[in-house]
């Protein structure tokens, strides 16, 4: 690419990677160039992109033409109020889980509120990103996140220590399988259970964009034959793991919503509510876990 000005550079940026099927090739365009030249392409469009950033930009541009999703070509996404970092091997985190992350606040807020105090648990973290923002958002929390896979677990320590004080003391990292990593003490004294789970059936590979088939990895998009089979794994086990008028909150394939809210209600949980994304479609279940908020079962 030659060296040239910040808007021409994100303007040809954007064609080559419109180009490539990239879906949103001008938003990537400006954050390529942003993360190259240090600097937004709308706030200094005329300063010049030297060799040295030019160079760069040309070797991002080319791992996102090749399909590779922007979080993992800049290092770093956007979420809520964080910036975590993303890495290869680990489920990228989308703009419609801020939703799932917002009803987890809320939820966090309203069992502080009311009993001074909240354990809040998200297995399946990945990133890190819904539980860190649970910390960072509520004071008097505390979250376990969790993941099966070490990789994402080491992704999020290295994203809860760059949280402020309070918040990264509140938030501890374990590596197991769903919530077997919970301990006695805390099954049963659960306010909000939050999580995005895998939960697309795996005939659904052949149909997914090359960001998600090739780099997403499959363990996290995949719950099996079915689908919902970490969904209804945790559905069931929300039952022993919440306090009373405690809240399971958990991401879905939308195609699931009304199948996973009738088998939360068969369980025995309450208040079993849709809730949409960015979209409209309903992609996030609600429910909560009979009695009184605050005893303990």
């Amino acid at each position: 690419m030659p060296v040239t000005d910040l808007a021409a550079a994100a303007a040809e940026a954007a064609a080559r990677l419109a180009a490539a099927g990239v879906a949103s090739p001008d938003v990537d365009a400006r954050w390529l160039v942003e993360a190259a030249a240090g600097v937004d392409p709308r706030r200094r469009p005329d300063r010049a992109l030297d060799a040295a950033a030019a160079a760069r930009l040309s070797e991002l541009l080319a791992r996102r033409a090749a399909r590779e999703p922007l979080q993992l070509v800049t290092g770093a996404t956007a979420f809520r109020t964080l910036a975590p970092a993303c890495a290869p091997g680990v489920f990228v985190p989308r703009p419609e889980t801020e939703v799932l992350a917002g009803l987890a606040v809320a939820a966090a807020r309203a069992a502080v509120a009311a009993t001074g105090s909240a354990l809040v648990v998200e297995p399946c973290t990945g990133t890190g990103v819904v539980g860190l923002s649970v910390a960072a958002e509520v004071p008097g929390v505390r979250v376990v996140v969790s993941d099966v896979d070490p990789a994402a677990t080491d992704l999020a320590a290295r994203n809860r220590a760059a949280l402020g004080g309070a918040a990264r003391a509140a938030v501890e990292v374990r590596t197991g399988d769903l919530l077997d990593v919970l301990v006695p003490s805390e099954r049963g004294a659960v306010a909000v259970l939050v999580a995005n789970p895998p939960y697309l059936p795996t005939s659904d590979l052949p149909d997914l964009t090359p960001e998600v088939a090739g780099h997403d990895p499959h363990r996290a998009l995949f719950g099996g034959p079915d689908g919902h089979e970490v969904v209804d794994a945790l559905l069931a086990a929300a039952v022993d793991v919440l306090a009373p008028g405690g809240v399971v909150l958990l991401e879905l394939d939308v195609r699931r919503g009304d199948a996973a809210a009738r088998r939360a209600a068969d369980i025995g949980l309450e208040g079993v509510a849709l809730h949409a994304d960015l979209t409209g479609a309903p992609r996030f279940l609600a429910a909560r876990r009979p009695g009184p908020a605050g005893a303990r079962g």
